[in-house]
């Protein structure tokens, strides 16, 4: 059976104003930096696209904004772009976007399919008299086989939990260490979003598991409650962009060892604009923390 996954609204989080606001200030870069100095002349007034595809998925909806300088877009100034032409392509066929008119909007037409595993998929957007292309190659479908609670130090196994079902999977705070396996796919990196009820998105950096094997630090889990929890294998696009916009170079979340170098500016991996255009594949699993007597 296969399981109901709510995607996120988008597992980049930094996207528009937020990408380019945030490298003035983001830690590791100097808060005195002119943002100009991050991007060429041609890039401060630009199309950027936010569009991410899920394997087993329809094909998503798709954000155009406009940033009109890189000072304004630092101080938030950013504009939808209401009237761009988008369209996905995959193979022979074509998928042309309709814009809902609001917010730079872009939704898939009717009866587009789901987003296939180890497929490319192009891109193309015509906005503002210039083109944004890009291409992605999506990752093979990633499926959880087990979810093991291990004992410290000795890392033996105390428990299973069950990766379909959330009902009987009750886990004592701070019992063990919950480590997520998987058959490892050819990508060069995952991430991992551990959500509570009524908690906004947020994720980990780009992490290597060759032997697809993930460990949830507990500093990440909530101390009693609901938890969820979604893995993304990441294609080379997403995993280049994320692994770039990690200025500070710091693994905060802990998850496990961060992959790939930092760079001061971001790689966007588009012709003719900036953002990202992407693809993942993801399973879910989740459980219930029964807190501390």
């Amino acid at each position: 059976m296969r399981k109901t996954i709510r995607l996120p609204r988008c597992i980049t989080s930094v996207l528009t104003v937020a990408l380019l606001a945030g490298l003035a200030t983001h830690p590791g870069c100097s808060g005195e930096r002119d943002p100009s100095t991050l991007f060429g002349p041609a890039e401060r007034e630009t199309v950027v696209v936010d569009a991410v595809l899920y394997v087993d998925h329809m094909l998503p909806e798709i954000f155009v904004t406009r940033t009109r300088t890189a000072d304004a877009a630092s101080t938030g100034d950013a504009t939808a772009v209401n009237d761009a032409e988008v369209t996905v392509i995959q193979g022979l066929a074509e998928y042309r976007y309709a814009s809902a008119g609001r917010r730079g909007l872009y939704v898939p037409p009717h009866g587009a399919p789901r987003v296939r595993p180890n497929t490319e998929y192009r891109l193309l957007v015509r906005a503002l008299g210039r083109e944004v292309r890009g291409v992605t190659r999506t990752p093979a479908p990633l499926e959880i086989d087990e979810i093991a609670v291990l004992e410290e130090p000795s890392m033996e196994i105390i428990r299973r939990l069950d990766p379909s079902s959330s009902v009987g999977n009750r886990v004592p705070y701070r019992e063990g260490l919950i480590e997520v396996r998987f058959d490892p796919l050819d990508v060069e990196a995952y991430q991992v979003i551990v959500l509570e009820p009524g908690s906004d998105d947020g994720g980990s950096p780009p992490l290597e598991a060759r032997d697809g094997r993930l460990l949830l630090p507990w500093f990440a889990i909530g101390s009693s409650g609901a938890h969820k929890v979604e893995v993304y294998a990441l294609d080379r696009n997403l995993f280049d962009f994320l692994r770039s916009v990690e200025a500070s170079g710091q693994n905060a979340f802990g998850f496990g060892s961060l992959a790939g170098d930092t760079f001061e500016r971001p790689v966007f991996n588009l012709d003719g604009g900036i953002g990202v255009f992407g693809s993942a594949s993801l399973d879910t699993f989740g459980f219930f923390v029964i807190p501390k007597n």
